[in-house]
């Protein structure tokens, strides 16, 4: 069954502890409240509340016809999961399939058409961007926000699946951006990814923008790369295998300077691995029961998120 959902994912291109329901929406805390991290400098001036510390993981149940989704958040430190609620987006037959969040704690989720939604990270709600679809020939994408260099301003990157199988004129991985004010794609160039290959996204508050690659062509020995690339040009900068079985499952975030890789876990709970990126090695692995059919398929951290370590 791992294998089908490895499959479906392709072809429309993811010590225990319990979910729980979450709490009512931060308030905004006043300039002299700014928090200060363990470690590092202290948060950005405008990256106050609660939502934009923190990773937010998104499941689809494949394997229904109803593909139900749901969004979570991440704790880190804690390695716990809070349940936000059902993410109900006018998906007509379709299914929600990545995920990405903005230093304002905005969530956009995108399905396997190419649309784009909004989701609110305080309560799940989701409602249509109205982005046209297949701009720049993009159908299928994954996501992710990194600032542009050391500034506040911050771009939607993508990475989105060609017609390899029809169309060898057209790369198969390319990296894009997505302005979500005037809700236009525009192309950055192409990447040095496997074909076939999944791809997601990921990004630092200073410029750095990271891939996590699945190397699909050997279903039975999927092959897991980070990829450090060239938010310009799309190039790698740097490439480190993830040991890491990821028979079923796509996402990643960065979060205090390491990767959490979001997986399933062969009896079907949600498994994370927390990935150095210096040692090249898992640090640790957590297997966690949701409660909720489905597998996590998207995560999103805005560029507010503790980075200082990478």
């Amino acid at each position: 069954m791992r294998l089908a959902l490895c499959l479906l994912l392709l072809a429309a291109c993811d010590c225990d502890s319990s979910g729980t329901d979450a709490d009512s929406a931060p308030t905004d805390a006043s300039l002299a409240d700014v928090p200060r991290r363990d470690f590092g400098p202290a948060m950005p001036v405008d990256c106050v509340g609660e939502a934009l510390d923190e990773v937010f993981v998104l499941t689809t149940d494949l394997e229904d016809s109803s593909f139900e989704s749901h969004l979570f958040r991440f704790d880190p430190e804690t390695l716990e999961y809070l349940h936000v609620g059902e993410v109900v987006c006018p998906l007509d037959g379709a299914f929600l399939r990545s995920m990405a969040v903005d230093r304002n704690g905005n969530g956009y989720a995108t399905d396997n058409r190419g649309n784009l939604f909004r989701v609110d990270t305080d309560d799940a709600s989701c409602a249509p961007t109205g982005m046209e679809t297949e701009q720049e020939g993009v159908r299928n994408f994954g996501m992710g926000y990194a600032t542009v260099g050391d500034s506040t301003d911050e771009r939607l990157y993508i990475t989105a699946t060609g017609t390899w199988y029809r169309d060898e004129t057209t790369p198969y991985r390319r990296l894009l951006s997505i302005d979500t004010r005037a809700l236009s794609v525009a192309t950055i160039g192409d990447l040095e990814a496997p074909t076939p290959a999944n791809m997601e996204l990921t990004g630092t508050g200073d410029g750095r923008l990271f891939g996590m690659v699945l190397d699909v062509r050997d279903l039975r020995n999927i092959v897991v790369t980070v990829e450090h690339l060239d938010a310009d040009t799309g190039a790698t900068l740097e490439s480190k295998r993830v040991p890491l079985d990821a028979s079923g499952g796509f996402a990643f975030a960065q979060w205090g300077g390491d990767f959490w890789l979001f997986t399933e876990a062969p009896d079907g709970r949600a498994r994370v691995a927390q990935f150095d990126w210096d040692g090249g090695e898992v640090l640790q692995t957590v297997d966690t029961e949701l409660d909720v059919p489905g597998t996590i398929i998207g995560a999103g951290v805005s560029t507010c998120a503790p980075f200082d370590l990478i």
